[in-house]
C-alpha cells in the first residue's frame, strides 16, 4: 500500500509537467477601440496578472483607434472554469472588462454557464457581448468595445 501513496504524487507532478492537467474551455476575445484615441491595455490585479499570463498572444499594449486586438485567454486552473479580465485606458476614461465561464451545480447538475461584465470609468462608454459559444466544448468568443 505505501508504493501507491509514494506513486499517486510523482504521477501528479508528472502529469502536470507533462500538460496532461486540464484546462478550462478557452475565451477567443476581441477588443475594440472606437475611440478617436489609442487605447492601452493593462493588467490590474492578481485576475488580471493571470489573464495575461495565459493569454496568447500576449494582449497589445497600445491599439490604435478605429483598430481591434485579438486573442485567446486559456487558465489551467480547473477543466471547469476559466476566465478572462481586461482593462484598457483611452485618456482619461477607463473600461474594466470580464467575461467568466463555469459549471454552476443545480439539482445535483453541472450546468454550465457564461458572464459578461463591464464597468465604465471617466466617461468611457464600454460594451461587452458575448458572441459565439461551443455548447460541446464550452469555449466561447467575447467582444470587447470602448469609446
Amino acid at each position: 500500500m505505501k508504493r501507491i501513496y509514494v506513486l499517486a504524487p510523482l504521477a501528479l507532478v508528472l502529469a502536470v509537467a507533462s500538460g496532461v492537467v486540464q484546462a478550462g474551455p478557452p475565451v477567443d476575445v476581441t477588443f475594440k477601440n472606437n475611440g478617436a484615441e489609442s487605447a492601452f491595455y493593462h493588467a490590474e490585479g492578481r485576475n488580471g496578472m493571470s489573464t495575461q499570463m495565459n493569454a496568447r498572444p500576449t494582449p497589445l499594449a497600445e491599439i490604435k483607434a478605429g483598430e481591434f486586438a485579438r486573442y485567446r485567454v486559456q487558465s489551467n486552473i480547473s477543466p471547469d472554469t476559466n476566465y478572462a479580465v481586461v482593462m484598457y485606458r483611452i485618456g482619461s476614461k477607463v473600461c474594466k472588462f470580464s467575461t467568466t465561464y463555469f459549471k454552476n451545480f443545480q439539482s445535483g447538475v453541472r450546468v454550465p454557464k457564461w458572464t459578461k461584465n463591464a464597468i465604465a470609468e471617466g466617461g468611457a462608454r464600454c460594451d461587452v457581448k458575448i458572441t459565439s459559444v461551443n455548447f460541446s466544448t464550452n469555449a466561447w468568443a467575447v467582444e470587447f468595445s470602448m469609446k
